[in-house]
């Protein structure tokens, strides 16, 4: 990407002074923007726009962007649909430089909302401004504290993962779920409808962001085929591109069209060739998202070999099917490195892959042995006990159950040279728990499939890398 192109979309991300245009005092979109923004400490570098308010959130606003004192970095327009041109028109003349239309009502809606929106992109592309939309919400960037959405940015975890949603309220969904799933973000684009900068933009600015390490994209169409491929298959030999994809029937491809004005949707052939590229399609959203988790904190694995510690032995059976299904292996362990597991064990416990420990109270001892050892090129684990019993220990001595199931020390030694993936089904507070204090570094997840799955994705990513560069 080049150097100009790069400075024009990091101003969505890091605006001086944002114009915010057609907002409103009472509910509906984006009334609340002037207050989020101000909680979150840009209440000096703020200027909502109405000619019909005095002030909101206690921000003085201004009749236009003509009145606005200071120059304007980003304009986030929100305007109905038939009055977006002319105030377009009133940021270029100001200087803005970076504009998201937020309004709907352009090509999603048909020929005229068509035109609309081909008018509006004439205009940016003439002015040399860069815009996104309309019909979405903006940016996110969790670092920098800033977003054009309200959004619970103080409950987000900071990370290295960023997405790229071409819709925009799905997008938001996207975020809100993020924090209970223990997924950092660095930052956020919503693309819309895209009539100027689209996914094929954002994904060359993140492979270039030092800030993003893992990119998601949520995509309805691909406006510009042959230059996002050039594109991925560069990015993807650098950060991992996962992608979820709508209109992947004839019912949901109809269904963009009223949705972001996309016409194309994705067939069989399109599939396998991003997969080619470097693309891995995940069959839902919450895979996607577990999955980049995943990438976000493991190394990855030198091969395929994987060990399995559980307390459930049904876990340990749906793991072990799921590992063939994807292609990987079980590694195989010598008596020796069983051997002081073997001294504690009840005489009805056979220690084989998976090692299932059941209720003996021997988790942390089988993990630890399982996390140092060679023969294992990655590690699952399920660390499943009942919430009664846990919440009870949490009342009463809840360091006890540190010493139960996880050795920091060799678990964050092991976690660096190999991946580490917890899965905890059962109670949410016992997963907070495991993902928050006990296995803190790693990535808990939510199922057995999807632990395995996401290992097995680490592992073909690493093999089309290797085949990229020609090993």
């Amino acid at each position: 990407m080049h150097e100009e192109a790069r400075d024009a979309i990091g101003r969505f991300y890091q605006p001086e002074t944002v114009a915010l245009i057609g907002v409103s005092s009472s509910f509906g979109f984006g009334h609340n923007l002037p207050r989020f923004l101000s909680d979150q400490g840009w209440g000096d570098r703020v200027y909502p726009v109405n000619p019909n308010l005095k002030e909101i959130a206690g921000l003085r606003a201004y009749p236009s962007v003509r009145d606005v004192p200071v120059d304007i970095d980003l304009a986030c327009i929100m305007v109905p649909a038939q009055y977006v041109e002319d105030v377009l028109k009133e940021c270029i003349a100001e200087g803005v430089k970076a504009v998201i239309v937020m309004s709907a009502g352009f090509a999603e809606t048909g020929s005229g909302g068509k035109e609309r929106q081909d008018a509006l992109a004439a205009i940016v592309r003439k002015a040399g401004i860069r815009m996104i939309g309309p019909n979405c919400i903006g940016v996110v960037d969790v670092p920098n504290g800033f977003a054009t959405v309200e959004i619970l940015l103080k409950d987000m975890q900071p990370g290295n993962i960023s997405i790229v949603a071409q819709s925009g309220v799905f997008g938001n969904v996207m975020l809100d779920e993020t924090p209970a799933l223990g997924i950092g973000i660095a930052k956020a684009a919503t693309i819309g409808n895209r009539a100027d900068l689209d996914e094929t933009d954002f994904l060359s600015f993140y492979g270039e962001d030092p800030d993003t390490g893992v990119i998601v994209l949520y995509l309805e169409s691909i406006r510009r085929g042959r230059d996002f491929l050039e594109s991925v298959q560069g990015v993807s030999q650098r950060k991992p591109v996962l992608a979820y994809l709508g209109g992947q029937t004839e019912a949901g491809r109809q269904a963009t069209s009223s949705h972001t004005g996309s016409m194309a949707g994705f067939r069989r052939m399109d599939k396998d060739v991003l997969r080619q590229a470097g693309v891995w399609i995940a069959e839902d959203p919450y895979e996607l998202l577990e999955t980049a988790k995943v990438f976000s904190l493991c190394p990855l694995p030198k091969g395929k070999k994987v060990l399995v510690v559980t307390a459930s032995g049904s876990l340990g059976v749906m793991a072990a099917d799921r590992i063939v299904e994807e292609g990987l292996g079980l590694a195989e362990l010598p008596p020796s490195r069983l051997s002081r597991l073997r001294e504690k064990i009840p005489p009805w416990m056979n220690l084989r892959n998976p090692l299932d420990v059941g209720p003996s109270g021997l988790f942390r001892e089988a993990l630890n042995a399982a996390l140092v050892s060679p023969e294992a090129d990655a590690v699952i684990a399920f660390p499943v006990i009942p919430w009664a019993v846990t919440s009870h220990l949490l009342a009463e001595t809840p360091q006890v159950l540190e010493s139960m199931f996880v050795d920091r020390v060799v678990l964050e030694k092991a976690a660096s040279e190999k991946p580490v993936i917890v899965s905890v089904p059962g109670h949410p507070d016992w997963r907070d728990v495991c993902s928050r204090t006990l296995f803190r570094g790693v990535p808990v997840v939510s199922t057995p499939q999807t632990a395995v799955s996401a290992l097995g994705t680490l592992y073909r990513y690493k093999r089309w890398k290797d085949k990229a560069k020609g090993w």
